[in-house]
């Protein structure tokens, strides 16, 4: 977009979000809509992983559960930190606080819970959302569907969801994670949100500032480009990182593969 574009789009976006953020109408509790899933993945060593990362992570509740996208993108998120973990293992304490920041409709909270419960004890579990009041074509905005996902889950006293600017978190927490966070403006206006939204070297650097030692900052981003914006970001605070590379899964498969960073504090 050139700027003249932007601008126009961004005013736009600006007034939607105020009113969404202001009304937020809500038509009742989502429920998740399970789907058959015998034949979801036929090739048999993919079937075998799927076996794995269920009986590993106790997610089988979950394989009945969720729809067929849910559980693929569950699935890829737990192949994800079980990547990681040997790295993580390293840096992490014993007892966690978590954060996860840009939540959006939360669908990955039970592979984040599952995961980390499998290898820590984990005394909470936040996620936040700027826009969650964004609403989808059947009514239902991101937060109502959190709520259905919190349901399930039934750790009231451990996981959370909130409507929430991350720069007015203050409280410290071990692992903060941020799956694809806006590094560059298009992406954040084709989203909905205003230019006044955009601030990525704040955000990283709040989130570093919080960051507990020891723990651990997982970032992703939509391809190489948006990787190496990040990689400016940090080296202009001065935040030391490490380039995990792309991440591919058999689980899920993107069109333009997931960069991961992980800062270590």
């Amino acid at each position: 977009m050139n700027d003249w574009t932007k601008r126009l789009v961004s005013g736009w976006n600006a007034l939607r979000f105020a009113l969404r953020s202001r009304l937020r109408i809500r038509l009742g509790r989502v429920r998740l809509k399970p789907a058959p899933k015998d034949r979801l993945y036929p090739d048999i060593a993919t079937k075998r992983q799927e076996r794995e990362l269920l009986t590993a992570y106790d997610f089988q509740r979950w394989h009945e559960l969720l729809g067929l996208n849910d559980y693929r993108l569950n699935l890829y998120h737990l192949d994800l930190l079980r990547w990681l973990q040997p790295v993580l293992a390293q840096h992490l304490p014993r007892v966690l606080r978590i954060v996860d920041v840009g939540s959006r409709t939360f669908y990955y909270a039970p592979a984040l819970f599952h995961f980390f419960r499998r290898h820590y004890q984990v005394e909470s579990l936040l996620g936040i959302e700027l826009d969650a009041y964004r609403r989808y074509p059947n009514g239902f905005t991101a937060y109502d569907y959190a709520q259905a996902y919190l349901r399930e889950l039934g750790e009231s006293g451990i996981i959370r969801y909130e409507a929430l600017d991350f720069m007015q978190v203050t409280a410290s927490y071990n692992v903060c994670t941020l799956f694809l966070p806006f590094v560059t403006q298009d992406p954040l206006l084709h989203w909905g949100l205003p230019l006044g939204t955009f601030q990525p070297a704040r955000l990283i650097a709040h989130a570093f500032d919080q960051l507990e030692q020891p723990g651990v900052l997982i970032v992703t981003n939509k391809g190489p480009e948006e990787q190496q914006t990040l990689h400016r970001l940090l080296r202009e605070a001065g935040i030391p990182f490490a380039d995990q590379g792309p991440f591919t899964s058999a689980f899920y498969a993107y069109d333009i593969p997931r960069y991961v960073t992980l800062v270590m504090k």
